[in-house]
């Protein structure tokens, strides 16, 4: 188990279940964890019982939650002095009633976002399976592209190769545009059918062992105009230059400037309207944000994306998206396949 860097007067309490889960090894629906010299997790009734025999295997303490007392009273007794809480996790009130106890709080946000930023060989494994599968299921799912299949048929198809193929499920909500749709970076995919010579985009993740994956591709039905071949090798070209030149120690701003660098001289820049990408693991958007406005540093056993895009409004999108890790100072990309324009007739 990972372990929290804070004073040994403070104690972190952690109510989100992903957190909880990473740190305790133990998925339990509902409880609070508080992180000190050694881990506790309160639980109410319902759980309490089957949270304490999976807990008492890898050292955590668990104690029945029945009110807000049993926890202020376990913090009271440890003699903490500060209280870390995560406040992009924290409610309002909350705030105020811990608060009461009189400790100084700290925003322990950013403490969790780096620890979780840095990959076991354990978590690469499960993001590698993920993508596997995932890559799997695209590909599959291509062979069902023919005219007036609809954008939610396609959706239905591709979740389906998913569980085919071992995901407990989709990381996010999937993604499928057809023609000027693709325009549109998170298009809500809905009934559009497909017409001859339209570009298919189809942004989607899997979920093994609770571990997400990322994958966007753009590929052409019918035949594609001089214009989207243009758009689109500036895209890949784009995609690959971030891919090379990202490195051990650069910095987020840096990494997205590879790219969007490379698409102002190309004058697209202005049509690559998100950031170059975002870290990945037990939730689709972790630390970093590979952006222009992150002071973020890559660092070794980081897992993100790489996904620049470009969308003219009312006529096509284009992104191309990897998930990779950064493995021995370079990118170590998740997926196997070409990347070079796909055309289906």
């Amino acid at each position: 188990m990972k372990k929290l860097s804070i004073e040994n007067n403070a104690i972190f309490i952690l109510t989100d279940r992903l957190t909880r889960k990473y740190l305790c090894g133990v998925d339990v629906a509902e409880g609070i964890l508080c992180a000190g010299q050694k881990l506790t997790l309160f639980t109410d009734a319902r759980y309490f019982y089957g949270a304490k025999q999976k807990l008492e295997k890898v050292g955590v303490d668990c104690k029945l939650y029945k009110e807000q007392n049993d926890l202020f009273s376990f913090i009271k007794q440890s003699g903490a002095q500060v209280l870390y809480i995560d406040y992009e996790k924290c409610s309002v009130k909350e705030y105020f009633d811990y608060l009461r106890l009189g400790c100084e709080i700290k925003d322990g946000c950013e403490i969790l976002c780096k620890l979780r930023s840095i990959k076991s060989q354990t978590e690469i494994e499960n993001i590698k399976k993920a993508c596997e599968i995932m890559q799997k299921a695209y590909y599959s799912t291509l062979e069902y592209i023919k005219v007036g299949v609809s954008e939610v048929q396609v959706k239905e198809i591709l979740e389906d190769f998913m569980i085919k193929y071992g995901a407990e499920g989709s990381s996010f909500e999937t993604i499928v545009a057809f023609g000027k749709n693709s325009a549109v970076p998170h298009h809500e995919t809905g009934d559009t059918v497909l017409t001859e010579n339209s570009v298919v985009l189809i942004d989607a993740g899997c979920l093994y062992k609770g571990y997400c994956s990322d994958l966007t591709r753009t590929c052409f039905f019918g035949v594609p105009d001089k214009k989207f071949i243009d758009y689109y090798n500036a895209v890949l070209k784009a995609n690959l230059l971030a891919q090379e030149n990202i490195k051990n120690l650069t910095t987020a701003k840096e990494a997205d400037g590879f790219a969007r660098d490379y698409l102002k001289t190309k004058g697209l820049s202005e049509y690559f309207t998100h950031s170059l990408g975002h870290g990945v693991g037990l939730e689709i958007h972790e630390y970093p944000r590979l952006s222009f406005k992150s002071d973020a540093v890559l660092q070794n056993d980081m897992v993100f994306t790489i996904e620049p895009g470009v969308y003219l409004d009312g006529e096509f999108g284009i992104r191309i998206e990897d998930t990779v890790l950064l493995n021995d100072g370079k990118v170590e990309r998740l997926f196997s396949d070409d990347k070079n324009l796909l055309i289906i007739k």
